[in-house]
């Protein structure tokens, strides 16, 4: 006698897991660990690894869809991960999707996390939740940008829920916390000047270890170029901060892109970002 499938929640639409290790073989960056759960996967477009590019199958996420995602680079390897396309959160009438991000790198490694856009359309609820663990002697380049609405149709994130949480720990030391919390009427607490301004779009960059400090000059010229976008950038014990707020976000990308290119330097962007 066979029992009963235990019962799915309504709202339940999907669940992705996803946990990459990365190592080096013979002074090459190799994926060693790939597990994929869900609706997510992974393409790798060159071997040796430089570029890894994480896929939501489902095609977006709305209440109650999870993600948890794990990725550790070992000692002295390199590669980036990105997103194949810009992450949708759908409106929700009931609880929101949650998104968890642990990133372990080692020492002599550097990290690149530079997904594209994450898009919230109106009623959207996202609590999302970044751990990073840096080993002393780690590189990393992180980048999340969100665009409130789907402005071409002239919808603007009214309302809905975003709770963002960022911890980076350095050698076991918390060296950077941040948390975005705008709940119920988002669209209005942003149009205040001391919040958003009126923005729709938005990314904060952290580059932290190698040369980013050395570059600050240079990112700060670059976000300047940008007369449409509002942007900043500063530097405090090994930590380079930038912060892009803008109405359009087909401003946002270009000034953003820019900032991406001075601190990869030749690398230039990722690949799927030009496609």
């Amino acid at each position: 006698m066979t029992s009963a499938p235990a019962a799915v929640p309504a709202y339940l639409r999907s669940h992705g897991l996803l946990s990459l290790g990365f190592e080096q073989r013979a002074g090459a960056t190799m994926l060693h660990r790939r597990q994929e759960g869900g609706c997510l996967r992974v393409r790798v477009l060159r071997r040796p690894i430089t570029e890894a590019v994480l896929i939501n199958t489902s095609g977006g996420l709305c209440g109650g869809d999870t993600i948890a995602q794990d990725v550790a680079w070992g000692e002295s390897t390199s590669a980036v991960l990105t997103t194949q396309a810009a992450e949708k959160i759908y409106g929700s009438q009931g609880p929101a999707c949650t998104v968890t991000t642990r990133l372990a790198v080692a020492a002599g490694a550097r990290a690149e996390w530079l997904p594209q856009e994450t898009i919230l359309f109106d009623g959207a609820r996202l609590e999302r939740e970044t751990v990073i663990d840096l080993a002393d002697g780690a590189a990393l380049l992180w980048c999340e940008s969100i665009v409130l609405g789907r402005v071409a149709r002239g919808e603007t994130f009214a309302t809905g829920v975003l709770r963002d949480r960022v911890r980076v720990w350095l050698g076991g030391r918390l060296i950077y916390a941040d948390v975005l919390d705008l709940a119920e009427t988002p669209a209005a607490q942003l149009e205040r000047a001391a919040l958003g301004g009126g923005a729709k779009a938005s990314a904060v960059i952290l580059a932290i270890g190698g040369d980013a400090s050395e570059r600050l000059d240079a990112l700060r010229t670059e976000l300047a170029g940008h007369a449409d976008v509002l942007a900043g950038a500063s530097a405090w014990n090994g930590i380079v901060s930038a912060r892009l707020l803008s109405r359009d976000p087909a401003t946002l990308r270009p000034c953003l892109a820019g900032a991406l290119s001075v601190l990869r330097g030749s690398a230039g962007l990722p690949a799927v970002w030009r496609c």
